[in-house]
C-alpha cells in the first residue's frame, strides 16, 4: 500500500503503476480521477494500464516564447491604436477612454497568459492500456514554432503497438524529453499563401518520461505480440 504525499490518501488500486505518482505530481486522488475518464474511453475488455498528465513547469521555453510573441503584437497593436483612434475620432473626448480600455485589454492578456497556458496543459490525459496509448484532449509540438500548444484536430487519439514501436525520444531542451507517436499537418495562412506545419503529437512534457518508456518497451515489444486497431480520433 503507498500513500499519496500531497493528499495523504492511500493506494488501493492494484493496477496503480510506479509511473502513477509523479506524472501527475503525487496526488492519489488525482490519479483516480484521470482513471476514471479514461475508463469511459476504453473498448471492450481493454484494461488501463497507467495514465498521466503533462508537467507544466516543463513547458516554460514554450510558454515564454509565446508570451515574447504576443507582446510584441500588442504592443504593435497599442501604436497602431494610438496612431489611429485620434484620427477616426470625431472628438476628443474619446480619445483617452479608448486607449485606457485597449491598455487594460493588453494588461489582462499578459497577467492572465501563464494561467491560461497552465489550465490548457493540464486538460490533457495521457494513458496506456493493454493494447495501445491514449492522447485525450492533447496538444502537439509545432515544427516551425508557429504555435505554443497547437490543438488537434482529434479529442482522442489512440497508437497502436507498431506505432508504439516506431516511436521516437526526441530531447526538447534539457530537463525534457518527448515521446512522439505521430502527427497531423496544420495550415496558417499568410499574405503570400499557406504555410504548412507538422504538429507532431505523443506524449509531450512527462516529469517521468523514461519510467513510461521503459512501460510502453515492456508492453509493446515485439515479443509481446500486441494488436491494435491503428486508428486515430474519436471513437
Amino acid at each position: 500500500m503507498r500513500v499519496c504525499p500531497k493528499c495523504k490518501t492511500e493506494y488501493g488500486d492494484e493496477r496503480a503503476t510506479p509511473a502513477d505518482e509523479p506524472s501527475i505530481r503525487g496526488c492519489a486522488s488525482s490519479v483516480n480521477a484521470l482513471r476514471r475518464t479514461m475508463e469511459l474511453k476504453l473498448r471492450f475488455s481493454e484494461t488501463l494500464l497507467w495514465v498521466g498528465q503533462p508537467e507544466p513547469r516543463l513547458f516554460s521555453r514554450e510558454m515564454a516564447r509565446a508570451y515574447l510573441f504576443f507582446l510584441g503584437l500588442l504592443a504593435l497593436f497599442s501604436m497602431v491604436s494610438y496612431w489611429l483612434i485620434p484620427r477616426l475620432s470625431q472628438s476628443r473626448m474619446v480619445v483617452i477612454p479608448a486607449i485606457l480600455v485597449v491598455s487594460v485589454m493588453i494588461s489582462y492578456f499578459l497577467i492572465t497568459a501563464p494561467w491560461r497556458y497552465r489550465r490548457r496543459i493540464l486538460q490533457t490525459i495521457y494513458a496506456i492500456t493493454d493494447r495501445r496509448a491514449l492522447v485525450y484532449r492533447g496538444f502537439g509540438w509545432s515544427s516551425l514554432w508557429l504555435e505554443a500548444l497547437p490543438d488537434l484536430h482529434d479529442m482522442l487519439w489512440s497508437f497502436d503497438a507498431s506505432q508504439i514501436r516506431a516511436r521516437r525520444r526526441i530531447a526538447r531542451y534539457q530537463g525534457r524529453t518527448d515521446l512522439v507517436f505521430d502527427g497531423e499537418r496544420h495550415y496558417h495562412m499568410t499574405g503570400r499563401g499557406q504555410i504548412r506545419d507538422w504538429v507532431q503529437v505523443g506524449f509531450l512534457g512527462l516529469a517521468n518520461v523514461d519510467e513510461v518508456d521503459r512501460l510502453l518497451e515492456a508492453q509493446f515489444a515485439p515479443h509481446a505480440d500486441i494488436s491494435g486497431s491503428g486508428s486515430f480520433g474519436s471513437q
